[in-house]
Order: structure tokens, then sequence, then C-alpha cells
């Protein structure tokens, strides 16, 4: 596995991980197609939506992608997106779709792929989608785990740290105040989301190319509250939820 996961820089090679068969025919996923893009020094992507899904135009979502390289060369496509070619699981999230497909779509151009990507399909076998689905969250589970692992030994002795002046400060609370600390152990509240988890967060909405205002704007609808508030479940749902968008 560790042979797979390693890439030589000066040979950018697409890896087999990302290319799924379906019915005989092979597609590339999009998170195949970004790891690609890395390896060959890939130096932005921009999306704008160019149409907003509207009960008039079918509530079909339209963007536009520019990816540029390394040496200043600009690849730009355009991805749309509606409930007609969408499965029942995102079609409330069709302008999401819509800039994936136009930054697949893009990305493929860039990387000189002629394979169709996955995600540009709308009519996936339920099966095959589900398998597909799977393989990406769990690449993408190992890449947020990577990302998390370094800034909790960062911030471990720090933590461990605290959690020891906390119990001693819960054990004197104890000797002098027991019912208030009862109280305190009963309240049954969620612990807030670790830093961990706001990073892994904000590292995979950047990589989605999602903006900051998006970003919160997608809690605020999922949460009714806002991304510092979340609590360590609503996190980890949240980090899922990235992870399968694109």
């Amino acid at each position: 596995m560790s042979q797979t996961m390693e890439t030589d820089k000066s040979h950018p090679r697409l890896d087999e991980r990302f290319i799924k068969n379906i019915k005989g025919k092979d597609f590339v996923l999009y998170s195949g197609l970004l790891d690609l893009a890395h390896q060959k020094g890939l130096k932005s992507i921009h999306v704008e939506p160019i149409q907003y899904p509207t009960k008039d135009n079918g509530m079909e979502g339209i963007c536009k992608a520019v990816v540029e390289s390394p040496d200043g060369r600009e690849f730009t496509e355009i991805g749309d997106a509606s409930p007609k070619n969408v499965n029942s699981i995102i079609k409330e999230h069709v302008l999401r779709m819509a800039a994936t497909r136009a930054k697949a779509r893009a990305l493929r151009d860039y990387t000189n792929i002629g394979i169709t990507c996955l995600e540009e399909l709308g009519d996936i076998d339920p099966v095959a989608e589900a398998a597909v689905s799977k393989a990406k969250s769990n690449n993408r589970k190992s890449a947020a785990k990577k990302e998390s692992m370094s800034d909790e030994k960062n911030t471990k002795k720090d933590s461990d740290k605290k959690e020891a002046e906390k119990v001693s400060d819960s054990k004197k609370k104890e000797e002098t105040r027991p019912d208030e600390s009862k109280a305190s152990t009963n309240a049954g509240k969620e612990p807030k989301m670790s830093n961990a988890q706001k990073n892994a967060i904000m590292n995979l909405a950047k990589r989605r190319g999602i903006a900051q205002d998006e970003l919160l704007g997608m809690v605020e609808e999922a949460f009714n509250r806002s991304l510092d508030y979340l609590s360590t479940n609503e996190a980890s749902a949240f980090i899922r939820q990235l992870q399968q968008a694109a």
C-alpha cells in the first residue's frame, strides 16, 4: 500500500485507485484528476457560477472553471447540473455539482486525461455508485486524517497539560461543592469540535474550491449555527459531507 501512495514527482501519473470500471468502461474520479494536477504543479483553480438554479430555468446550475498551470496557461471549461442529470442524493446541490463537473473537465484538459470523469455522469447504477462513493470517502478520510494528525501532535502536550489542570480543579470543586460538580457532570452537553476537526474542514473546503462565505453558509444551512460552535459529532458529519460533495 505504501508503494501505491508514494508518487515520483518527476513523472506524474494517474493512480489506478482513482480509475473505476463500470459495465466494462473505465471512468476517472475527480479526486484522481486533482491528485494528478497537483503532481504536475497545479497553480490555481477558479470557479465562477454563471447561472444559478431557479424554477424558471428548471433548477439548472451552470459554472465556469479555469485551471491555471505553473507556466501561466489557462484551461477553461463549463459544467452544468440539474435534477434531471444528477442522482437523488445530490439533487438539492446542483450548483456544487455543476462546479465539480466544470473543474473536472478543465482538469482533464490540463492533465491530458481522455477518460470521462465519473462525476460528469448522471445515470450511474446504484450499486456502482455506492462502491465509488465508498472508495472516494475512504480516500478523503485518509487524507483528512493525515492533515489532522500533524495538528494533533503539535497540540497534544498543551492539551494534556490543560486536561491535567482541569482534573485537578475538578477534584478541588468536588471537595468544596459536591452538588455543583455532580450537576456539571450530568449536564450531558456535547463537547465542542477540536482544532483538528476545524482545520480538516478548512483544508477540505480549500481543496474543493469552496469559498469561505459559501462554507459558512453551508454550515448555517445544515446546523443552524456558525462554524466555531459546531459540536464534535456535528463537525464529523460536516467533514463527511465535504468529503462526499466533490
